[in-house]
């Protein structure tokens, strides 16, 4: 399959969770929130604060699903009610918590549905929110995208923290069926051009951190890179993780547009994708931010997650039958 999901998509996937450094909250802390606690980052995100000790609400659009089960079954989480494309929704979730983390939904009126998300914490007398974002692109639709959300989050009035986040090391399980049944990954990219990627467990970690301690993160904006690699690298990686050569096959944008409209990813979502891919390979996106110049060790204090040991720890799911 082509699907190549957003930086911010939901992917049904496991995670491969690490716990950070341990933070200490006291029982009578009011919780945290998070909107969008089922996605990926969202996911990663509640383990990390229920392993830190951290009372939070997981905000979820259906109390009643299998991943909202498994949250609430975590310690320190309690399963609440809260879609931003239901505002009503949030005014309840929104009581007597001190902190807010928004995770921007892969939606395309995305900041629309983030704006709105903002208004109501700050209707809620709520001070402080920690929103997701991409690296800085320099055109295209998700440039509109996030310039908008942040532009919301900036002027909101309130303390905010911007995560900045690249694509995932987790994009590389769209690869599962290709690597598996034909030992290949089917892409548009130059081989050849580096990516910046981050470990989902890694954002987890350093959005526990922020909303422990709010205040020591307030009005900043943060870059979070795990490694960067290029396509050679990623296929080289996954060759030496399942023990047989994986083969790297180029195909034109206009073909990973179809394939990913086929295995259905909206048209918006797969052309934007596509302007992120062709920038990549223009070398007018491959932001100067590597990993020794990401917050994210400083934040997390530990050394981020390299692809390697991503992969490694990935590969039995890519190995044939």
């Amino acid at each position: 399959g082509l699907t190549l999901a957003l930086v911010y998509a939901v992917l049904e996937t496991p995670l491969v969770y690490r716990q950070s450094n341990r933070i200490a909250s006291m029982p009578s802390t009011p919780p945290v929130l998070v909107i969008g606690s089922t996605g990926n980052v969202g996911t990663a995100t509640i383990r990390a604060l229920s392993a830190n000790g951290v009372a939070t609400q997981a905000g979820v659009r259906d109390t009643t699903s299998v991943k909202a089960t498994e949250l609430d079954a975590l310690d320190h989480i309690t399963v609440v009610h809260a879609d931003l494309g239901q505002p009503d929704t949030l005014a309840a979730a929104l009581k007597d918590v001190r902190a807010v983390f928004i995770v921007s939904p892969g939606a395309e009126d995305m900041a629309k549905l983030v704006a709105d998300g903002v208004a109501a914490v700050k209707a809620a007398g709520i001070t402080t929110i920690v929103v997701v974002s991409v690296i800085d692109v320099p055109t295209g639709l998700f440039k509109v995208q996030f310039t908008e959300l942040e532009g919301s989050v900036k002027t909101s009035g309130l303390d905010y923290t911007l995560l900045r986040l690249p694509m995932f090391f987790e994009n590389q399980w769209s690869y599962l069926g290709s690597i598996k049944d034909e030992s290949k990954i089917y892409s548009p990219n130059n081989p050849a051009k580096p990516m910046s990627l981050v470990a989902v467990a890694d954002i987890g970690a350093a959005s526990a951190v922020f909303l422990a301690a709010p205040a020591a993160h307030a009005n900043k904006t943060y870059d979070l890179i795990s490694d960067t690699v290029d396509f050679n690298a990623i296929v080289a990686g996954f060759t030496a993780a399942v023990g047989r050569k994986i083969e790297y096959v180029h195909i034109p944008y206009d073909v990973a547009i179809e394939g990913m409209v086929g295995d259905g990813v909206p048209r918006w979502q797969a052309v934007a994708l596509v302007e992120l891919f062709e920038l990549v390979d223009s070398g007018n996106y491959n932001p100067v931010v590597t990993v020794g110049t990401s917050d994210l060790e400083s934040i997390i204090g530990r050394t981020p997650t390299t692809f390697k040991a991503w992969v490694d720890s990935v590969a039995p799911a890519f190995m044939t039958e």
